[in-house]
């Protein structure tokens, strides 16, 4: 889970960094998060609240449309779980790639 968890964040990591979204990802691979529009771990709820919440739900909601089941709530982390195979983890990183790419054209 952890190894698997780990290659997801690092994609996800990866992709945003690629296409120039500020973020920080969050949280242990088996349970993580990421904000958008920050660059540095929040210490306190004031600093959460200080991420690009539109531009997650847009990213998140065009997840779902595929099949990538996250909560629309960024404070809440994605789970893995032992079913979770590396196909998943290749699908779930190709979703997020599409997504990532759909929304910086909208912006």
């Amino acid at each position: 889970i952890f190894q698997r968890g780990q290659e997801l964040m690092d994609g996800i990591h990866k992709i945003l960094t690629r296409a120039d979204i500020p973020h920080c990802m969050t949280g242990l691979p088996s349970m993580f998060s990421f904000i958008l529009g920050v660059e540095e771990e929040p210490q306190d709820f004031r600093a959460y609240c200080g991420g690009d919440d539109v531009l997650y739900e847009r990213l998140v909601m065009a997840l779902i449309e595929r099949g990538v089941m996250p909560d629309s709530d960024g404070r809440e982390p994605w789970f893995l779980c032992y079913g979770h195979t590396p196909a998943d983890i290749a699908e779930t990183l190709t979703a997020v790639e599409d997504v990532v790419k759909e929304v910086k054209r909208q912006v």
